[in-house]
């Protein structure tokens, strides 16, 4: 069972995700089926309706700092995706869990994971990169209840060719490869940015 800290902890993330935005529908659900409740009783995945139709919708976590051991930092993950979709939730959900596993699992900017299958249905990315928020930048990002400070990353989709290149070259040389193609991240079945030669081992 969560513990009366980490729920008001939690209703002041939720709180901070209004505050960022104001003009749009957020509810919150209970997210903790399975397994996930062991680690992450009181995990919940914010979502954010678009203010108009075509704009992208925003998935955020809520409670998944908790498994931070001293409890003064921790860090929550958002998503976008082009529709209402479960399936982000759940990824959401998923990638929680595995961040309140083992120390080794902790994740942060920079990190990459495979996910073994598709984003949603229908997409061809297989594998995540966790990245600062940048369609947001600080406002979001920076979330302090009293002494507390909560980071908000961006979870973006990717190949896991991609990760490879990451892994190899950097994220840094990934980051540059997507603004050189203008990324559109929203697209769930875009063109790979690098190709089996740019991974090939020396």
């Amino acid at each position: 069972m969560p513990r009366g800290g980490d729920v008001e902890e939690r209703e002041a993330i939720e709180r901070h995700y209004r505050a960022v935005w104001p003009d749009r529908v957020v509810t919150s659900t209970h997210w903790a089926p399975g397994p996930i409740a062991e680690r992450l009783p009181d995990l919940h995945v914010v979502t954010i309706a678009p203010p108009t139709e075509g704009d992208p919708w925003i998935y955020a976590t809520a409670g998944a700092w908790r498994v931070n051991e001293d409890g003064a930092h921790g860090i929550e993950f958002v998503a976008m995706h082009e529709g209402e979709s479960l399936e982000v939730v759940e990824q959401l959900g998923v990638l929680a869990f595995y961040h309140a596993g083992p120390p080794e699992n902790r994740l942060d900017v920079g990190h990459t994971l495979s996910i073994g299958k598709p984003w949603v249905q229908g997409s061809t990315l297989d594998a995540l990169l966790i990245s600062l928020p940048y369609p947001w930048g600080p406002t979001l990002e920076h979330c302090h209840v009293g002494k507390r400070h909560f980071r908000i990353l961006w979870v973006v989709p990717i190949y896991e060719i991609e990760r490879e290149f990451a892994q190899t070259n950097g994220v840094e040389a990934l980051e540059r490869r997507f603004d050189a193609a203008g990324l559109n991240v929203l697209n769930r079945r875009r063109a790979s940015v690098v190709d089996s030669h740019d991974v090939r081992a020396p």
